[in-house]
């Protein structure tokens, strides 16, 4: 099986590691300027679980792109809890990449925004790969949201 290009940058960066309780996360943005005292970057927070069983989805590795030019900006792979963290994000919009074997792909975008310095993205359903050969209608990942 061939890894893709995301699994290929993060396994460069180290980050493909088994992750034991906390979520593993990483950052590439270079660090930011604090001249001025106002935090300008926030953090991802979410849960990727199987859409039709709700079992946390560990192992999965989780990108964090530049949506203008798909800058490769934070990565993780998910804890066995299903959950991942991705830090210091400058405030923008994003494009959050995700792959798991034995599921689709996920490509959605998120936005961190000033006064928000953390972002829960709540939990991403994915769909297995054999719900999808069984069934040959186009299927959206849908976001469970949480309070």
């Amino acid at each position: 099986m061939l890894l893709s290009m995301f699994n290929r940058a993060l396994m460069g960066a180290g980050l493909l590691a088994a992750s034991i309780s906390q979520p593993a996360a990483a950052n590439f943005s270079e660090a930011p300027s604090t001249h001025t005292g106002v935090q300008i970057t926030g953090s991802f927070s979410g849960t990727l679980i199987d859409q039709y069983t709700g079992r946390p989805l560990n192992q999965a590795t989780v990108a964090l792109m530049r949506q203008d030019n798909e800058q490769l900006i934070a990565g993780a792979v998910t804890a066995d809890n299903g959950e991942f963290r991705l830090d210091r994000a400058a405030f923008g919009r994003y494009m959050l990449h995700v792959e798991v074997a034995g599921y689709e792909p996920l490509h959605e975008e998120v936005i961190i925004a000033a006064g928000r310095d953390v972002v829960d993205l709540g939990s991403y359903g994915l769909i297995p790969l054999k719900a999808v050969a069984a069934n040959s209608t186009q299927h959206k990942m849908t976001l469970v949201a949480q309070d």
